[in-house]
């Protein structure tokens, strides 16, 4: 009687495991075929690469249809110029001359203080459905990025570098929403 349930139980176990290396299968592709939107929406973006690798490295990305992955570009967006913004205000704390600290009071004034809060409306007027104006804001925030380099902010250049990239990105993104 033993070997007949051991035998029994055999094929049950063999059932199982095929079961789930075709379920585990059928995910992956399931998975594959969803985060493939987002190397086919950044293939129309001016900085592809800058597109896919930032996004990518957000795991909601794998999921999102073209409105939500313009959402989450827009947050790292944010993010991302915030974090810059962070940095100048480091930089004219740490400034060791008053020519260097008025430099980067300016980069940090003009640059990003006000900008970054009006970056940030732009996630407002996306929620509302009005991503003409969240569009056209992230096309002004982008156009000031140079302010800080402008005067001098040698530190800041490859932050700025790269959100000028992505800023890009971004808009030619919520371009495709209308």
């Amino acid at each position: 009687m033993a070997i007949k349930y051991s035998f029994s139980l055999s094929l049950l176990v063999i059932q199982i495991v095929l079961s789930l290396l075709f379920s585990s299968h059928h995910f992956a592709k399931a998975d594959n075929e969803l985060s493939s939107l987002v190397t086919p929406t950044c293939n129309h973006t001016e900085f592809p690469d800058v597109c896919i690798s930032t996004l990518e490295s957000d795991p909601r990305s794998s999921t999102a249809g073209l409105t939500n992955l313009s959402r989450i570009a827009l947050e790292i967006a944010v993010t991302k110029a915030n974090e810059t913004k962070a940095d100048a205000f480091k930089l004219f704390n740490n400034a060791t001359s008053d020519e260097s600290r008025e430099t980067r009071l300016a980069c940090y004034e003009y640059g990003f203080n006000s900008s970054v809060y009006q970056f940030e409306e732009s996630l407002q007027y996306f929620d509302e459905q009005n991503y003409t104006e969240s569009s056209r804001i992230v096309d002004i925030f982008n156009g000031g990025l140079d302010y800080c380099i402008d005067v001098g902010v040698v530190e800041l250049t490859a932050s700025i570098t790269f959100l000028k990239k992505f800023t890009t990105v971004v808009k030619q993104i919520l371009d495709l929403l209308f």
